[in-house]
């Protein structure tokens, strides 16, 4: 049986005061991620896994993390989308026409997370190793919401599983490739579950160009099967992009690990356990 993607946008309609309240399942996403960063860190500041961090600066820095996911994702899709937003000035306004773009969200949350650990002398690792698995979480749960909104379709298909998307126009099976994208960061939060687990995970930093990594990585494949018609040669500007990024997390993650391994190598033999 097919399935024709109707699937409303919006979780309940009401009138209070004369005035429409419509919350949307794309909001709730974004809602249930900043809750799930909020605990994740609250609970690893509790453990003492980030020396210098106290919960008192926990809620300022989740109020610039909201910032930083808000106007860097919005920014960065203004700027995928340049040619309207030079005819309408206020485009990066109107949150009802487009969404936000994953990359320039992570730009926004890396310089909210750099200037906070400035500020507080705490280093950057530390919080993003912490931030990257409500972060992949919170990415799976805004690719249902994608899928529910009928958007970011994937390309035509003959398979049994293709879905039909009003939205795009024609009555094509398509891809769901929200659907995939979803499969993809819950396994990459499993991934970063993993990793954290093994000994290369323990310098500060390590997680974070892992999931830098793996993103990229996974993104690369899932794109494939995306609807796009922004290409850089025979890839889309999406892969582009994602290749981009999981090389920066590589060689981030390399680096990390062999700064680890050189200290290792420098550390007296004997001395461990004796402080």
């Amino acid at each position: 049986m097919v399935f024709e993607n109707n699937l409303s946008p919006v979780i309940f309609k009401t009138e209070l005061f004369g005035v429409t309240i419509e919350p949307r399942w794309y909001g709730l996403a974004y809602v249930i991620g900043f809750i799930l960063g909020y605990i994740w860190l609250f609970k690893a500041i509790k453990a003492g896994k980030i020396p210098g961090f106290d919960p008192e600066k926990l809620d300022a820095l989740m109020f610039g993390l909201i910032l930083g996911v808000i106007i860097g994702g919005r920014l960065g899709y203004c700027l995928q989308h340049i040619d309207i937003w030079r005819e309408d000035p206020l485009f990066f306004f109107r949150f009802n026409q487009g969404g936000m773009a994953f990359f320039g969200g992570l730009v926004g949350v890396v310089l909210v997370i750099v200037g906070f650990c400035r500020k507080y002398k705490i280093k950057f690792g530390r919080i993003g190793d912490v931030v990257t698995v409500p972060a992949a979480l919170a990415l799976g749960i805004g690719r249902i919401a994608n899928f529910i909104n009928g958007e970011l379709w994937g390309v035509p298909t003959f398979a049994d599983w293709g879905v039909i998307y009003p939205n795009s126009g024609d009555r094509q099976l398509r891809h769901p490739s929200e659907l995939y994208e979803m499969a993809t960061h819950f396994l990459l939060a499993g991934m970063l579950v993993v990793f954290k687990r093994s000994r290369f995970a323990q310098s500060p930093g390590a997680a974070s160009a892992f999931f830098v990594f793996g993103y990229g990585l996974l993104r690369i494949i899932t794109e494939k099967f995306r609807s796009s018609d922004r290409f850089l040669g025979p890839l889309t500007n999406g892969q582009v992009a994602s290749i981009v990024i999981a090389i920066i997390g590589l060689a981030i993650l390399l680096i990390i690990l062999r700064r680890s391994d050189s200290k290792e190598a420098l550390t007296p033999q004997g001395s461990e356990g004796n402080e």
